[in-house]
């Protein structure tokens, strides 16, 4: 412990899965603020250790979390983090803050609360009463906090809609990390890249069926000059593999793969394809760190304008956004881009110096500890 730097308990419930890199990215990336990694459960090999997680990862424990919430557990938690003299407590997602917020009370310092995504899109249209009861948590996870942090514009609209003061909201991205990437680092020749990239769980809130579709609507020669190479597991792995043997061109389902081996990936690629839609059951894109991750390896992102994407995309300057649902714009994006290599060198070559200068992980960091100096200090 390094008794100089104020402490923060980080809070998830379950710590931490392994598609949320950015709570890790940003924990990394603090400075002035000594991070302590808490989690009311443990996940089977999480991404980074937890400094304390009171529950095991078993099945067992996953139900005795979900029949108990945090009731049982808060004297423990409040034990620990008073033991390490946390001056405050951030909680990642909105679910997390509901748990946390009479831990925090316990010990008397304030709760920072970031919303990401299915916290305030999926997770508050569930049926009765377990709709009803986790929405007038929030809410008072809302109203207690010292501060609210939205990844988003989209973010901290849902929030405001769900009760949340909106002049009290940040809007406070995360970024991602660009370590080893310079703005005059040179970019590949554009006429040179093949390929059409989509990184991501296959789920229907990314819109993997779509991506598909509108791949197999390209032309036959331009097919096969630009394969489409998908990264990622998840539920529709089985329905895009048949479907995507039924496609006349080459589609590449690389499953899991490591972050530089993602990296690699987008930079072989031309065009950065994620067509994210809002699902049935409600949940949308909080922001999209993919599109960063693309627009970092110079790669300009073809989407539609949903959600916090259009806050990841900047339209015509990073990529090009359709209106979501509209298919025939949303291949014409593709194509265009696909087909006159130096408007998507120029729309990479943008994004890439946007996330340099908006979106560096350690630069978005400091804006949230600073966030953190000052409620600390109006405490």
């Amino acid at each position: 412990m390094d008794a100089d730097r104020p402490r923060v308990a980080v809070w998830r419930n379950a710590w931490l899965a392994g598609s949320e890199t950015f709570v890790r990215d940003q924990v990394a990336a603090m400075r002035r603020w000594e991070p302590v990694r808490f989690g009311l459960r443990a996940v089977a090999e999480p991404l980074t250790p937890a400094d304390r997680t009171l529950l095991g990862p078993s099945r067992h424990h996953e139900l005795r979390l979900e029949l108990t919430g945090s009731i049982g557990l808060r004297r423990r938690a409040a034990a620990f983090l008073r033991e390490r003299q946390v001056r405050l407590v951030h909680a990642h997602f909105g679910l997390d803050a509901t748990s946390a917020r009479p831990v925090a009370a316990r010990l008397g310092v304030p709760l920072v609360a970031t919303c990401h995504g299915y916290d305030v899109t999926k997770l508050t249209r569930l049926p009765p009463p377990m709709g009803w009861e986790y929405r007038r948590r929030l809410r008072q996870a809302f109203d207690s906090a010292g501060a609210l942090v939205a990844v988003s514009r989209f973010i901290a609209e849902r929030m405001a809609a769900l009760g949340a003061d909106p002049d009290r909201i940040r809007i406070l991205p995360i970024g991602i990390d660009t370590r080893g990437v310079r703005d005059t680092d040179p970019l590949p020749d554009p006429a040179r890249r093949r390929g059409v990239a989509f990184v991501g769980r296959l789920v229907p809130k990314k819109g993997v069926t779509e991506l598909l579709q509108t791949w197999g609507a390209l032309p036959a020669s331009l097919r096969a000059q630009h394969p489409l190479r998908i990264v990622g597991e998840g539920p529709l792995h089985a329905e895009l593999a048949a479907a995507a043997a039924a496609v006349d061109g080459p589609v590449e389902l690389l499953g899991y793969r490591s972050s530089a081996e993602v990296a690699d990936v987008l930079a072989r690629s031309a065009v950065y394809l994620q067509p994210s839609r809002t699902a049935a059951d409600g949940d949308a894109e909080g922001f999209g760190m993919v599109y960063l991750e693309a627009a970092l390896q110079g790669l300009p992102s073809v989407a539609y304008a949903h959600g916090g994407v259009t806050d990841a995309v900047s339209d015509g300057v990073t990529g090009l956004l359709a209106p979501e649902g509209d298919h025939a714009a949303l291949h014409a994006n593709l194509e265009q881009l696909l087909t006159d290599p130096a408007l998507a060198g120029r729309l990479g070559a943008a994004g890439r110096h946007r996330v340099l200068t908006e979106f560096d992980v350690v630069t978005c960091t400091a804006a949230l500890e600073r966030l953190y100096d000052e409620v600390a200090g109006s405490r």
